[in-house]
C-alpha cells in the first residue's frame, strides 16, 4: 500500500517532513514592499487559462407586511454573474558564477543575497499587475484595461483592481465609473484634483456602506498623508493611532486602517489615488503557487528561477470605492460628516 501526504504510524501525530509552502514562506518576506497582496488572502485556480468566480448581490430591503391568510408568492430571480480574469506567468531570474559563490565577500554568500533581493522583485511584480500598471503607456488607461487571454505567442495578463471596481463601465459619468469616483474638477479624472477632505472620504466610506459591505481598510500615497494626518491631529490631539505603517481612525463605520503604499505615488501616476474597501472579497487566485528551482545550464555558473502563475480575484466589487483626483493642501480645512 502506497504512503500518501496525509498518512502517518504513531506516535506521530502528522506528517511533519512536508515542507511548507515556497509562496506562504516569500510572502512575509518585504511584507512592507507588497501591502496589498500580503493583506489579501488566496484562492485556488483551476484553469491555466482563465479563471472564473460567481457573484451575487441581495435584494434592497423593502415593506413586508402581510394578511394572516396570505397567497404564497414565491417569485425568485437568478440574479448570479460569473466574472473571469485571466492567469499571468511572473518569472524571475538570478544567476551567479561560480567564481563568485566561492569568494569571501561582505555579505556573506551571493547566492543567498541575491535570491533574498529577487523575492523581494518577484512580489514586487505581481503587486504592480493587481493595481494594472504597466500596460498602457497612459496609465488611467492602463489601470482599467480587461484581461487578455492567454493564446500561441500571447502572454496572458490579468486585469487589474481598477477593472473590476470600475463594475463594466468604460467613462466616468456624473464623477463616477462604476465604484470609482472622480473628485477633480472636470469629475472625470482629467482635471486638477481637488483637496481631500473629511467629507470626501466619508463619501468614499458611504458608497460601501450603502452597498451592504463594511470598510475596513485604505490604501493610499505619501502625497494624501498629510491629509490623513491631519484628520488623526483633529480626533486625537497630538496623539497619533499609529501601529508601525498602519494609522487606525475611529469613524462612523467603525474602525478604518490606513496603510501607505509606494505604488500610490506621482511616480506611478496614482498619487491623488485611495482605495478603500473590506480586502476580504479581493484574493490572488493561485493556478501555481510561488516555486524556486534550479535551471539547468552549461555555464560556469549557477542559475534559480522564481515561477508564479497566478490572477487577482474580486468577489464582490462593491465592497470597495476608489476615490481618484484628490490631492493633500498644505493648510486645507478638512471637516468630517457625521
Amino acid at each position: 500500500m502506497a504512503l500518501s501526504s496525509m498518512d502517518f504510524t504513531p506516535p506521530a501525530t502528522q506528517n511533519v517532513k512536508l515542507k511548507p509552502s515556497v509562496y506562504e514562506k516569500i510572502i512575509q518576506i518585504g511584507a512592507s514592499e507588497t501591502p496589498l497582496l500580503n493583506k489579501i488572502g488566496t484562492s485556488s485556480v483551476t484553469s491555466p487559462l482563465l479563471h472564473s468566480w460567481l457573484t451575487d448581490t441581495l435584494a434592497d430591503p423593502k415593506k413586508n407586511a402581510n394578511l394572516e391568510l396570505s397567497k404564497f408568492n414565491g417569485e425568485t430571480k437568478n440574479t448570479t454573474q460569473k466574472t473571469s480574469n485571466a492567469t499571468q506567468i511572473f518569472i524571475t531570474e538570478v544567476s551567479v558564477t561560480t567564481a563568485l559563490m566561492k569568494a569571501k565577500q561582505y555579505g556573506g554568500n551571493e547566492m543567498e543575497y541575491q535570491v533574498g533581493k529577487k523575492t523581494k522583485e518577484h512580489k514586487r511584480d505581481i503587486e504592480f499587475a493587481l493595481f494594472g500598471l504597466g500596460r498602457d503607456s497612459d496609465v488611467k488607461v492602463s489601470v482599467f484595461k480587461e484581461h487578455v487571454q492567454a493564446q500561441n505567442g500571447v502572454s496572458g495578463e490579468m486585469a487589474g483592481l481598477f477593472h473590476y471596481i470600475a463594475k463594466g463601465q468604460t467613462s466616468f459619468s456624473g464623477g463616477k465609473r462604476g465604484n470609482v469616483l472622480a473628485f477633480d474638477e472636470a469629475k472625470d479624472w482629467s482635471g486638477t484634483p481637488s483637496l481631500l477632505t473629511e467629507d470626501k472620504l466619508s463619501q468614499i466610506l458611504q458608497s460601501i456602506w450603502d452597498s451592504g459591505a463594511t470598510p475596513k481598510d485604505v490604501f493610499l500615497g505619501a502625497s494624501l498623508k498629510p491629509a490623513i494626518n491631519k484628520l488623526a491631529t483633529r480626533i486625537f490631539g497630538n496623539e497619533k493611532n499609529l501601529v508601525g505603517n498602519v494609522m487606525s481612525l475611529e469613524t462612523d463605520f467603525g474602525t478604518i486602517n490606513f496603510h501607505l503604499h509606494r505604488l500610490l505615488s506621482p511616480k506611478y501616476g496614482l498619487g491623488d489615488v485611495l482605495i478603500a474597501g473590506d480586502f476580504e472579497f479581493m484574493k490572488h487566485g493561485l493556478y501555481i503557487p510561488t516555486f524556486i528551482e534550479d535551471v539547468p545550464t552549461d555555464a560556469t555558473a549557477k542559475a534559480k528561477r522564481f515561477y508564479t502563475q497566478s490572477t487577482l480575484e474580486v468577489r464582490n466589487a462593491d465592497a470597495f470605492a476608489i476615490g481618484v483626483g484628490l490631492s493633500s493642501v498644505e493648510g486645507g480645512v478638512l471637516k468630517l460628516k457625521k
